[in-house]
């Protein structure tokens, strides 16, 4: 879609009508709702309508009443109409800025600010709530489009004040928001991540006391074993263990196609080879995990673009460059403690040598032979690292944080398609063991909901906007989860809240026995979940009811869907990555096929090598010039003296400058 004509699209209302320029494929067929004026071949001027289509209020009687929605995210509105009461007060039970200086610090964790119930409610009560309270959500909203805390909370727990408004399932609930923050810590910040996380969930729950509490996490990173061992997993497992009532749902990432994970199978005495290309215009440091069984022994090479070797052996660590020049460091970690794998870890510093990096992985004892390899996710750089596209996979794309046990990751499906689709940016299971993620999809892909007071103020806009991924999906599982533990009338457990959701889902389109890798076990179907949650509160056994329950509400149970407005908006995250066509001024984006797989995680036949073509004894052979045969199969010509990489750069410096322009780029730290 033309920029200038995506602005326009954007700042109209539902009920404007948007003139524009069209170009048929089949003169033959014009799309539906469009309206012709004139004609010319091909070519014609049609009229559009905005095509929003309310939610509508949900036929269940519940409301979130009682229940605690705890939200660990970035920028959140304490002024905006969908989170106070109707006397304008706040629904808010405490708000912990973790980014905030001076000023009392929080004890135990000894950094930020906490803002109370009743400090909000007297900012409220001012000309300027936001500097009166010392926090203004526009800090972690640059680009003025509105906050990801904000957006994510509404759908969540929106109470739809705001005219217009149009998500919010747990509209009663109380609320208690952290602001996340990073340690400083540099080109390690990451580390922090986890921390700060966790001690916000700590938050969370001592602030929701004995009431029943969901916690919502919509952020992530890519790398670690994804295979629930890591110690952010195992905290999560005990969180939602250690009573009744607690839950935690996150999103799944939006990684699908980003071209950050590789996996394959390696032999006694053979050797694969993983292509790593990092941009010259990459102004990030970077960061390649490899994880393989503990029984295994691989012998690692490392050969940097300029063709130095850099070995280490299971154990080592090694320094890469000269001791004047040092950009790196190769780790080669012998049965990690928590996962019992092996481990290795290639760190690239900022300025490090860009161009191919080339992974030697040599079976010297082989016992299983599988590895599993991820790139993590930059802080923030437009020119995302990668493996070559012969090599990258959409399976194991999960993010790092949602592959415990008993947590809920949620994917993302495209509600504005009849057929609900997976979205593209939505990533893939299974876990890295085996094990179903994501559990179900909820709508994600042009989700209309609260935006953020920008940093000028209100000058007449909607207090709404639009935004995509599966950082909007998962809070309509966290609504769904509040809404079912209402309910129940007690007490539900996190075995109880998993079976209801999953057992009351509409089943994916996959072949019987089979199970999709995109789509889980299914589509969130609130109404019957709750119904269900109900049934369980009031009989006390879920066994056979999920089926009841569709029964009893017919339609209105298994039809249950929003509607958002299409039009063609490419995914959010890692635009450079996306496998869009641009032609002219229409822009297409492919929709990835999910095969599913068989009831045991097991692959179907037909799709054993779709996505990883690393089954060879020998990756791919070489030839003089140093482009490697499978890359060459691209479906495009080498165009003049640019090298593969070079040219690969640069398709992805143009569709990110296209997408800026678009404005459709999102928070770096969000999925």
């Amino acid at each position: 879609m033309d920029p200038g004509l995506f602005e326009l699209y954007e700042a109209g209302s539902r009920q404007d009508e948007v003139s524009v320029i069209i170009r048929l494929e089949d003169e033959n067929r014009i799309p539906p709702d469009v309206r012709v004026v004139s004609r010319f071949g091909k070519i014609l001027t049609v009229r559009l309508v905005r095509p929003f289509a309310a939610m509508g209020p949900l036929p269940v009687p519940e409301d979130g009443a009682g229940v605690v929605v705890g939200v660990c995210d970035w920028g959140f509105d304490f002024t905006h109409p969908n989170f106070r009461h109707p006397d304008g007060t706040t629904r808010l039970r405490a708000l912990w800025d973790q980014s905030a200086e001076g000023g009392e610090t929080l004890m135990p964790y000894g950094y930020g600010r906490v803002y109370t119930r009743e400090q909000i409610n007297s900012a409220l009560a001012t000309a300027d709530p936001t500097s009166t309270l010392g926090y203004a959500p526009s800090k972690s909203d640059p680009q003025g489009t509105g906050t990801h805390g904000t957006h994510v909370c509404d759908i969540a727990a929106g109470n739809r004040r705001e005219p217009g408004s149009e998500v919010g399932l747990a509209s009663a609930s109380d609320i208690v928001f952290v602001h996340l923050a990073r340690q400083r810590l540099q080109e390690l910040e990451n580390f922090g991540d986890s921390v700060r996380l966790l001690e916000g969930l700590d938050f969370v729950r001592r602030q929701a006391g004995e009431s029943p509490l969901v916690a919502h996490f919509s952020a992530g990173m890519t790398g670690g074993p994804h295979d629930g061992t890591a110690l952010f997993a195992q905290a999560v497992d005990a969180f939602v263990l250690e009573r009744p009532g607690v839950v935690l749902v996150q999103s799944v990432g939006n990684y699908a196609a980003s071209r950050m994970a590789s996996h394959g199978r390696i032999g006694p005495d053979q050797k694969k080879v993983l292509h790593w290309l990092i941009s010259p215009r990459d102004r990030t440091p970077n960061e390649l995990e490899i994880w393989y069984n503990g029984q295994d022994q691989f012998d690692l090479t490392l050969i940097a673009p300029d063709g130095e070797r850099f070995e280490a052996a299971l154990g080592e660590n090694v320094k890469l460059g000269r001791d004047d020049t040092r950009w790196g460091t190769l780790y080669h970690r012998h049965s990690e403690p928590n996962s019992g794998k092996n481990h290795i870890d290639i760190f690239l510093r900022t300025g490090s040598p860009p161009g191919r990096y080339r992974i030697e992985l040599h079976g010297r004892d082989v016992v299983d032979g599988r590895f599993h390899a991820w790139i993590e996710r930059d802080a923030g750089g437009r020119h995302q690292s990668h493996f070559s596209r012969r090599q990258a996979t959409a399976k194991y794309t999960t993010n790092t944080i949602c592959n415990s046990y008993r947590g809920i990751a949620v994917g993302a499906y495209d509600a504005t398609a009849g057929d609900r689709p997976a979205t593209r940016f939505s990533s893939r299971g299974p876990t890295a063991d085996g094990r179903q993620k994501p559990e179900l999809v909820a709508p994600g892909y042009r989700i209309r909901a609260a935006r953020s007071l920008p940093a000028d103020g209100w000058h007449g806009e909607q207090r709404l906007t639009t935004k995509s991924g599966t950082s909007m999906a998962a809070p309509f599982v966290t609504g769904t989860v509040a809404l079912m533990l209402q309910a129940a009338g007690r007490p539900l457990s996190i075995v109880e809240v998993r079976r209801l959701l999953i057992g009351t889902a509409d089943p994916p389109p996959v072949r019987p026995g089979h199970i999709s890798r995109s789509l889980g076990y299914g589509y969130l179907n609130t109404v019957a979940a709750v119904e269900a949650a109900r049934r369980l509160g009031r009989e006390g056994s879920f066994e056979g009811r999920h089926t009841a329950a569709h029964e009893a509400l017919g339609e209105a149970s298994t039809q249950w869907a929003p509607r958002w407005i299409a039009d063609l908006q490419p995914f959010e995250h890692d635009p450079a990555a996306a496998n869009v066509m641009v032609g002219g001024n229409i822009m297409y984006v492919e929709q990835e096929p999910d095969e599913g797989a068989d009831a045991d995680g097991n692959e179907a036949a037909f799709d054993d090598e779709e996505d990883s073509l690393l089954a060879e004894t020998t990756l791919w052979p070489e030839d003089d010039t140093g482009i490697d045969e499978a890359d060459t199969a691209y479906d495009r010509p080498v165009h003049g003296d640019m090298s593969l990489q070079e040219e690969e750069e640069e398709e992805a410096y143009r569709l990110t400058e296209l997408y800026h322009a678009l404005g459709q780029l999102t928070e770096r730290d969000l999925d």
